[in-house]
């Protein structure tokens, strides 16, 4: 896990904010790091593609302009990560920035892209928020997105002691406690299991059911038999990680989910959240498809988006 990252970067401090987080991930892992940069511009005068290849080889003379200049500015990012790992590729696409980006994924069979949210380059124009949410919906890896901070020069690693992990209880959501398990520094990370009880009801209809006793009570006993499978859900959840050496916190919050995620995230001082981009609970009745995008656009701290099996491969909601 975690073997092949690929990092798109467009020649932008911006977008080397991700570098700090990328030494996190592989620090203590023999990963191969593939650095991209994508350039739409002459796509009818050059080839579609440079071969990626190690910081070592030698560039060809005959590369045109762009397409050496980009070369080049990855040449000295892999520099910079030589520190971290001296597994790093080097290579160019030309295209759209997104499609060119998850083919190249799907190439080298990448599990995980790491990715400002924002950046933008006087070489390829091209912007990291757009680009970041078409990687998303397309990704077949996970995505690491960091929101753009301007710590490019930084790439000593920027370490993950707390990492929140919003779960509703469903498998889809489940899905991400592979990857949290990989980033667990034993003896050092702290993990903060996280569920949310929504009714699933209009505010309005929650207003009349508790306005007088008889809906108060059944509101208050649905709530408390609700918080009371959650909590057994979380410990189990929680004796696993705690096998792989992390300490690990339960809280279960009431609201809008991802509102309390992104409370709760600032509170404990998360360093990273992982989640899936989908998930639907029998329990809290939360549909991470409008959570995940929401927790993405109002967290300060990275956010690492799983994509489920299941909707890789169908439609999403």
């Amino acid at each position: 896990m975690f073997d092949k990252i690929v990092v798109p970067l467009d020649g932008s401090e911006l977008a080397e904010g991700v570098l700090p987080h990328l030494a996190e991930v592989i620090r203590g892992r023999e990963s191969r790091v593939y650095l991209l940069s994508i350039s739409p511009l002459l796509r009818r005068t050059t080839p579609s593609a440079v071969d990626i290849q190690p910081v070592s080889a030698t560039m060809p003379d005959d590369l045109p302009g762009v397409m050496r200049e980009l070369m080049e500015y990855l040449r000295a990012v892999a520099e910079k990560l030589k520190t971290v790992t001296a597994d790093v590729w080097i290579g160019v696409r030309f295209g759209r920035p997104a499609d060119a980006i998850l083919a190249f994924a799907d190439e080298v069979s990448a599990d995980l892209i790491a990715t400002s949210t924002h950046g933008r380059s006087g070489i390829s124009r091209w912007v990291f928020g757009s680009v970041a949410d078409r990687l998303l919906r397309g990704a077949s890896c996970p995505v690491l997105l960091v929101r753009a901070g301007g710590r490019g020069a930084v790439t000593a690693p920027l370490p993950y002691q707390g990492i929140l992990v919003p779960l509703d209880g469903s498998e889809l959501a489940e899905q991400v406690l592979p990857y949290v398990k990989a980033l667990i520094r034993p003896n050092r990370t702290r993990i903060f299991l996280s569920s949310v009880l929504t009714t699933g009801l209009g505010d309005r209809t929650v207003a009349l059911l508790t306005s007088y006793p008889p809906g108060m009570q059944l509101a208050t006993t649905a709530l408390h038999h609700a918080e009371v499978q959650l909590r057994v859900y979380l410990r189990s959840v929680a004796n696993a990680l705690r096998d792989r050496g992390a300490a690990v916190h339960i809280a279960i919050r009431q609201g809008s989910p991802a509102d309390e995620i992104l409370v709760y995230a600032a509170e404990v001082k998360a360093d990273l959240i992982c989640m899936t981009t989908h998930g639907l609970s029998g329990t809290s009745r939360w549909v991470y498809g409008n959570v995940a995008r929401k927790v993405l656009q109002g967290a300060h701290s990275p956010v690492l988006l799983v994509r489920p099996i299941s909707e890789r491969g169908g439609s999403e909601t």
